[in-house]
């Protein structure tokens, strides 16, 4: 019995230790040796001339005023070719009441009956395009595009790329809770986005701010998958890992386009945290499965997309992760020798390392650095979403905003 105890907690520590140090050895390798500008990999159209034509669909749900400043955005972009569709699902429309869009720009559909789901709202927006466009960005009602990120999505969309993920920046760092939440996304967009991509492989989809043509948008909105789910009427919390997963598994390689940057509110408070990450720990846990197989397959077919963004959708969150490593760390020092012990502890330094070298190679803003003192307490929060993660299979779990900041004043800021 004791054997096979030691063999479990060996086979953990290993496992922990792979999560620990990819993350630091892909960063040092991307850095030393990565290069992407206009390579040729997997199945990528030829360098295209024409200038993409996108349809800009705003998910609101339950608050209309929260997305004026999204549609603002929109209609400041340096680029002509889109046409913004506003989804109100479960909204009051008087909130539209005293605004006013530029004709044949802005599209606002309202269903009869409320979707509760971003997909449906999604699928309703494609179903009512006025016009055909070749690709199709989703953003969420809090999202600011900057001025330029139409324009940068284009030149990424030119060198043959079908689907691109813009960089989500955070738009405001006003609480200690807001200042953890942008910590996170620079981590994510460098970690998860910017090093596969610079590896040779895909970015992760972030759930807004991503172009997709819209002929394999359409695919997925229509796939069996996503059609049994609706028929179900089960809750699709996950629909971005679902959305890349079926990307993947057609061989295509999604870009990163980290010029092309939109603003993304931070949660403010902590019922926000535990809400925005009792979501996302459902949807990591429900992905293991498929991102475990897109590895195996990649592995099999010697597929460098695959495997590194399957590896990528397999490391846990970060404080799952680091307690989990910290904790089989003082169970080594307890069954075995002290030299696992040691080997998880410099793991551990490592992956911490790499957080804070992350973080100064995106010159992180100076509220960063000020409030890292408070990660401990954002942590503690995203610990107690472990408890309701039941709770995301069966609701939506949508995290409310309240921020009516516009592009202007967040460019300033910036």
């Amino acid at each position: 019995m004791e054997s096979f105890v030691t063999f479990l907690v060996k086979t953990a520590s290993l496992l922990a230790l792979f999560f620990l140090l990819f993350p630091f050895i892909a960063t040092v390798v991307s850095f030393l040796g990565g290069k992407r500008d206009k390579a040729r990999f997997g199945n990528m159209h030829k360098e295209a001339n024409e200038t993409a034509d996108f349809g800009c669909i705003i998910t609101a749900y339950r608050n209309l005023n929260i997305a004026l400043p999204a549609i603002d955005a929109l209609l400041k972009q340096n680029y002509k070719n889109y046409h913004v569709y506003l989804i109100a699902d479960d909204c009051d429309i008087s909130e539209l009441a005293g605004s006013s869009f530029p004709d044949g720009k802005v599209t606002v559909l309202m269903p009869s009956e409320p979707f509760h789901a971003k997909v449906k709202s999604i699928q309703y927006a494609v179903e009512n395009y006025v016009q055909p466009h070749t690709h199709t960005v989703v953003f969420d009602a809090d999202n600011l595009a900057a001025p330029d990120f139409l324009m940068e999505m284009n030149r990424y969309i030119q060198q043959g790329y079908r689907i691109v993920q813009g960089k989500r920046t955070a738009k405001n760092l006003d609480t200690i809770y807001a200042c953890a939440d942008a910590t996170g996304e620079i981590y994510k967009n460098y970690i998860e986005r910017y090093v596969p991509y610079l590896l040779g492989s895909s970015a992760t989809i972030a759930g807004s701010g991503m172009a997709v043509e819209t002929g394999l948008l359409k695919e997925f909105l229509y796939s069996p998958e996503i059609i049994q789910l609706l028929k179900d009427g089960r809750v699709i919390v996950a629909e971005d890992k679902k959305l890349q997963n079926f990307l993947l598994n057609r061989q295509q390689v999604i870009a990163f386009a980290a010029e092309a940057v939109v603003y993304d509110e931070k949660v403010k408070a902590a019922a926000q945290v535990k809400r925005q990450r009792t979501r996302w720990l459902y949807a990591y846990f429900q992905n293991i499965p498929q991102a475990a197989r897109l590895t195996v397959g990649g592995i099999g077919g010697f597929n460098r997309n695959l495997v590194i963004a399957g590896i990528f959708s397999l490391i846990p969150p970060l404080f799952i992760l680091l307690f989990g490593s910290v904790l089989l760390a003082l169970i080594n020092c307890g069954l075995l020798d002290g030299g696992w012990f040691m080997v998880m502890i410099l793991g551990i330094v490592f992956f911490i390392g790499n957080i804070f070298w992350v973080l100064w190679l995106n010159n992180a803003p100076r509220q960063i650095w000020q409030a890292l003192w408070g990660l401990p307490l954002f942590i503690i929060y995203q610990m107690l979403a472990l408890f309701h993660i039941k709770q995301a299979s069966k609701n939506f779990m949508h995290t409310q905003h309240s921020a009516t900041v516009g592009i202007d004043q967040v460019g300033q800021q910036q």
